[in-house]
């Protein structure tokens, strides 16, 4: 008997009943041996895209792209069909947005599916059902809203947007 073949045939064995291990059944009909110790247990998830958008010479519309920057993510001006292929091939994605409609350094999480609300053109909805539509798959979407205080062209970041920016980070980070 080769190798390959005594390696298949120790596989496809029946385990003694007190070995802690029990078969699985798999899409091909047959089973998968797993180890007592290891039932239960998930791959670990990858961590979200983060995709950050505004503009960063208008004040506090620079949350989402510095934000993005820190974290190693996309940082865009806008939000535009051309990441629709990176999407498809993400788990999940946290979208971040500078909001005037939020109190100044307030932060909002809310989950993104279809069509959603956005100043811009290209929302993270939208982005989401073309990722559907053309590749068939979109990720789990989370949109991350920091209160902005000020968008005048040129403007620092506000002490409120700072501090909205490291509220954004600990839900951040919490998503894993």
């Amino acid at each position: 008997m080769t190798d390959h073949a005594s390696r298949s045939n120790a596989l496809s064995e029946p385990r003694p009943s007190g070995s802690g291990c029990r078969r699985l059944p798999n899409k091909k009909g047959t089973s998968t041996i797993i180890s007592a110790r290891f039932r239960g247990l998930r791959a670990p998830r990858r961590r979200p895209l983060i995709v950050g958008y505004g503009n960063c010479l208008r004040g506090d519309d620079a949350v989402g792209p510095r934000l993005a920057a820190m974290l190693g993510g996309v940082a865009v001006h806008q939000l535009a069909p051309e990441l629709a292929e990176r999407l498809a091939g993400e788990e999940r994605v946290v979208f971040i947005d500078a909001r005037a409609d939020l109190a100044p350094g307030d932060v909002q999480t809310m989950p993104v599916a279809g069509e959603s609300a956005s100043t811009h053109w290209c929302s993270p909805g939208w982005l989401l059902r073309l990722a559907q539509e053309v590749y068939g798959r979109a990720p789990e979407a989370v949109l991350i809203g920091i209160g902005a205080e000020s968008f005048e062209l040129g403007a620092p970041l506000s002490a409120a947007a700072r501090q909205g920016m490291e509220k954004a980070l600990v839900k951040i980070r919490a998503l894993g």
